[in-house]
């Protein structure tokens, strides 16, 4: 068992169908065990500087991520409560949510701390833009139905050039994300790497490949269409342009990710993923 907490955030997306009402219920259930210290549905408010043991956030993935990346470097575990549709990185849901909720508090919980991203763009040797990801750096194309030619470089070295529809770089967190719609393979939380997925590649050799996570991922756009961007968790945008290099470590920031008691990343995948098979004797 973990320790209880006594500071909670509550966190959600007050646009979303259903979160305001739902987070705003839980919120004498959490006060019968914990302090809540904030609650922000409108995005109003520094989570950075909130000093707190623990932050219930509502909503689906994407709440979630984007209340990792209002966090910062503040090292506040977040439990997700599912209220979108797979919520891949939510340990509750919406049915008997107090149940949950007063297990977390109680301390019947452990904490994971998956790898993220630092990405940046560079042009013309200046750096422009610097984000962390959760999920994933995608680049991709915009309307025009064009293919990209991206150059891969790993510590250095040429490794090949991509043509095709964009390339993305992600890490074990969002391997079940844009990656696995991409074809890419799914790879534990736990695993110290980083995935890199062509999408639709232009050249059948080319295949998602795995390397260690303290490799440097450099990505020059080649000459091609306009209307290239880089997409970081689906919700960081920085547009592009022929000769801007995006480099893609592992940060030196984690984040950290409740799983409620009994919580199973291989039953998460079998249910969410709808896998099916004789596993009896």
């Amino acid at each position: 068992m973990a320790p209880k907490p006594k500071k909670v955030i509550v966190i959600g997306d007050a646009a979303k169908p259903n979160v305001p009402e739902v987070a705003k219920s839980a919120v004498p259930t959490i006060e019968e065990s914990a302090t809540v210290v904030a609650v922000d549905l409108d995005g109003s408010q520094d989570l950075a500087s909130v000093d707190a043991d623990l932050a219930f956030v509502f909503g689906g993935d994407g709440a979630i991520l984007k209340a990792v990346r209002r966090l910062g470097t503040n090292p506040v575990p977040v439990c997700g409560v599912n209220l979108g549709k797979l919520g891949f990185l939510a340990t509750l849901t919406d049915k008997n949510l107090a149940g949950g909720l007063g297990s977390v508090l109680r301390g019947k919980f452990t904490v994971v701390s998956p790898i993220m991203l630092e990405c940046s763009v560079r042009r013309d040797g200046k750096t422009i833009h610097r984000s962390r990801a959760v999920n994933d750096a995608v680049i991709s194309r915009g309307a025009l139905s064009r293919i990209i030619p991206v150059d891969l470089l790993i510590d250095g070295h040429p490794v090949t050039t991509y043509n095709g529809d964009g390339l993305i770089v992600s890490t074990p967190v969002g391997s079940t994300a844009h990656c696995l719609s991409a074809g890419g393979p799914i790879v534990e939380y736990g695993v110290e790497a980083m995935i890199l997925i062509p999408i639709c590649p232009h050249t059948l050799s080319n295949r998602p490949l795995v390397i260690p996570a303290e490799r440097v991922v450099e990505l020059e756009v080649g000459r091609g269409p306009r209307g290239v961007a880089l997409t970081v968790d689906g919700q960081v945008f920085q547009e592009l342009e022929p000769g801007d290099v995006v480099t893609a470590t592992r940060s030196e920031h984690r984040f950290k990710l409740v799983l409620a008691s009994g919580h199973n990343y291989f039953t998460t995948l079998r249910e969410k993923l709808g896998w099916s098979g004789h596993l009896g004797a």
